[in-house]
């Protein structure tokens, strides 16, 4: 990147966070994953979008704020919940259409919009292997649009991955989903990295806007791609984040840092 991070005055982590959160609708009802789902789902929450509501996989409700969860069971997180409910209780309504968004973290995502966070390589024996779906699955299979939020390396976005784990457009032939059953109208909408923010047009990842503020360029985003990627004819440069946004999300979001530059880090606990 050609330009220092630190004066621009935020880096390409609190842009990707901050974009994903601009994702999020005033009153949408989000079943969100764990990790940066939960700090762009919070800043929305503090911000833009007071009336959200979000859903934690393992059944907890919440219409307030919360301390940035570790996992996706916290007492932090269950503390004063609107409802604790369960795993299958959160499916069933994301299968009835009462959950408009899915938000999630990602291994890999391909040129159609699938995720892989299973295995990369063969199955049965793989070179590498993700910790799994969660409900991620679920969250990509149900939810009306989905927002897949990840750091962009060219391992990372293959042009087709290994293992399906959530489904985004397959093969990108029209109506697939559907055809495989998934319900009309839901499907990956956006993915976040810290490059750029992409689309989705006939199935197909478009690239639709460029961090240019922290120096990201159009040569680095495709170098990074692994397949030649479809630019928008309207190319932008990403909105930037307010100096709002940035405190609120350093100091009510994540005030002891523990997603710094958008990775977490693993605290040390004392003996």
């Amino acid at each position: 990147m050609n330009r220092d991070k630190e004066a621009a005055g935020y880096t390409a982590a609190d842009q990707m966070i901050v974009s994903a959160a601009h994702q999020i609708r005033a009153s949408d009802v989000i079943y969100v994953g764990l990790g940066l789902p939960f700090l762009a789902s919070l800043l929305a929450k503090y911000t833009h979008a007071p009336s959200s509501t979000i859903i934690i996989e393992n059944g907890i409700i919440r219409t307030t704020g919360f301390p940035l969860p570790a996992a996706t069971d916290t007492l932090g997180s269950q503390t004063m919940a609107d409802q604790l409910t369960s795993l299958f209780y959160i499916d069933c309504l994301g299968q009835a259409g009462f959950i408009n968004m899915g938000f999630i973290g990602a291994g890999q995502v391909d040129r159609y919009g699938n995720v892989n966070d299973t295995v990369i390589g063969d199955y049965l024996q793989p070179v590498y292997k993700f910790p799994g779906s969660g409900g991620a699955n679920d969250v990509m299979s149900f939810c009306q649009r989905t927002v897949v939020i990840l750091r962009q390396s060219r391992r990372r976005f293959p042009e087709k991955v290994d293992f399906i784990t959530c489904p985004g457009y397959l093969d990108g032939r029209p109506r697939q989903r559907e055809e495989v059953g998934l319900l009309p109208g839901t499907g990956p909408s956006a993915i976040i990295t810290d490059l750029g923010c992409y689309i989705f047009e006939d199935g197909e990842m478009v690239l639709k806007s460029i961090h240019s503020g922290v120096g990201v360029t159009l040569d680095q985003v495709k170098a990074k791609v692994g397949w030649d990627i479809r630019v928008s004819s309207d190319l932008e440069e990403t909105t930037p984040p307010t100096e709002k946004e940035l405190r609120i999300l350093r100091e009510k979001v994540d005030p002891n840092r523990i997603w710094i530059g958008g990775k977490r880090r693993h605290l040390r606990q004392d003996s």
